[in-house]
């Protein structure tokens, strides 16, 4: 007996990626008669009702801040129920270290981009068929694990934002991929450097599906610089901006457009008065997320930014004068950095806030795939993690830069046992 359902394991970090591949799952009619279940706890009466069904898979999308939870819950599935239980991971921690996972109790690892790899997995698994067979999927018998580079690109039209059947939505991603390669991040390893978006025609198409199907009063672009859209990525494309805006404000029923703010960002070069007005012009969010990063050109230049420190501040100061409050991404701890220039990130802080911005803290944290992943966690000192703690009490400073230490050193000390 094959498998005929299937367990999603949700989280809320990973709750976007989620609904698009159980949408993937949805929009192949294939699937249609396999029972789908979203939990954000996965209660084990329930895999034991399903179970009893037939056997079952169970699903992760693994970011590697969340590796110690996964690990603990695969591994104890497996106690519990041997092979009644196929279970499969992908994502962003996945596709950077397969082995790891496969050693850790998966059955299967997807690497890359899950969207048109994901449903032919579900399929092999319920038609019996070798998924090692499908291109982006390896397994413990497996000898080659592709880099996510070396596999066909995601073309975002073909497959739905979110899964409208289940009713799991959240953001609409306009835009994959970014051309800057900064080093602590790690998208260009994940989704690359050429840059994709969703075309307006299937923008438009599904937020109509989503204002009839579920409710949608209004929604939010998911972008990791919405004002690429259209483009390259190195340079804003105005006048495709303002097409992707105006249509999508036209769908009956839609009542907001939140595009630029959290969980989308701008980067500081793109900002000019005249986009911003056309920003403003259509969208419904009163904040504007910058990706500053640091107080220092030094480290800037050290992590592929791109920009500069005035760059940002200027940013900052056209998005006060066209109504924005912005909200300033900030990373403390970055490679190069020494305690005065942390010290003077701190206060940058503050300069901000003194200007009318909100800020938005992190701590460098070493990510699995990125160009910085073998470098030194980042540690504040005690006064500037008092100093910061002040503008958290006074609303000013948000973020998890408080727990983004602790996640820090984990990743760092973590067994590499793909090596």
């Amino acid at each position: 007996m094959y498998p005929q359902s299937l367990i999603f394991r949700t989280h809320p970090s990973s709750r976007y990626s989620v609904a698009a591949l159980i949408g993937s799952l949805e929009a192949d009619q294939r699937l249609a008669d396999i029972q789908i279940e979203a939990p954000i706890e996965i209660a084990i009466d329930v895999i034991e009702e399903s179970i009893k069904n037939g056997p079952t898979i169970i699903a992760h999308s693994v970011m590697s801040t969340q590796w110690r939870r996964v690990y603990r819950e695969v591994q104890q599935a497996r106690k519990r129920f041997g092979n009644d239980v196929v279970i499969i991971g992908g994502g962003a921690h996945a596709t950077i270290r397969p082995k790891e996972l496969l050693k850790n109790g998966f059955d299967y690892v997807v690497i890359g981009e899950g969207e048109r790899i994901f449903p032919e997995l579900v399929w092999s698994l319920m038609n019996g068929y070798d998924p090692l067979n499908i291109e982006g999927v390896v397994g413990k018998d497996s000898d080659h694990f592709p880099l996510p580079k070396e596999l066909p690109i995601v073309n975002l039209d073909d497959y739905p934002p979110f899964a409208l059947g289940m009713n799991i939505v959240g953001p609409v991603e306009v835009t994959r991929g970014c051309p800057f390669q900064c080093k602590f991040c790690c998208t260009p390893v994940l989704t690359g450097c050429k840059v994709r978006h969703r075309s307006v025609e299937s923008i438009t198409k599904w937020l109509k599906l989503a204002v009839e199907k579920s409710g949608f009063t209004r929604t939010w672009f998911l972008s990791p610089n919405a004002l690429s859209y259209g483009g390259i990525g190195r340079k804003p494309e105005p006048e495709k901006l303002e097409r992707l805006l105006r249509e999508t404000s036209k769908v009956e029923g839609l009542e907001e457009i939140y595009f630029g703010s959290f969980p989308s960002e701008v980067r500081p070069e793109f900002v000019t008065k005249p986009i911003l007005d056309l920003l403003r012009g259509y969208v419904a969010n009163a904040t504007l997320q910058i990706g500053l990063q640091s107080s220092s050109d030094k480290v800037l230049k050290l992590a592929n930014r791109h920009h500069t420190v005035e760059q940002g501040i200027e940013a900052v100061r056209i998005a006060l004068d066209t109504g924005f409050t912005p909200h300033v991404d900030m990373i403390f701890g970055l490679p190069g950095e020494t305690i005065d220039d942390l010290h003077k990130n701190v206060e940058l802080c503050y300069t901000l806030v003194e200007m009318g911005a909100k800020t938005h803290g992190h701590v460098f944290m070493p990510l699995p795939g990125s160009a910085y992943e073998n470098m030194p966690p980042s540690k504040l000192d005690a006064e500037s993690r008092r100093l910061l703690g002040e503008l958290s009490r006074k609303k000013d400073l948000t973020g998890s830069w408080s727990t983004q230490e602790k996640l820090a050193q984990d990743l760092s000390n973590m067994d590499k046992l793909d090596e």
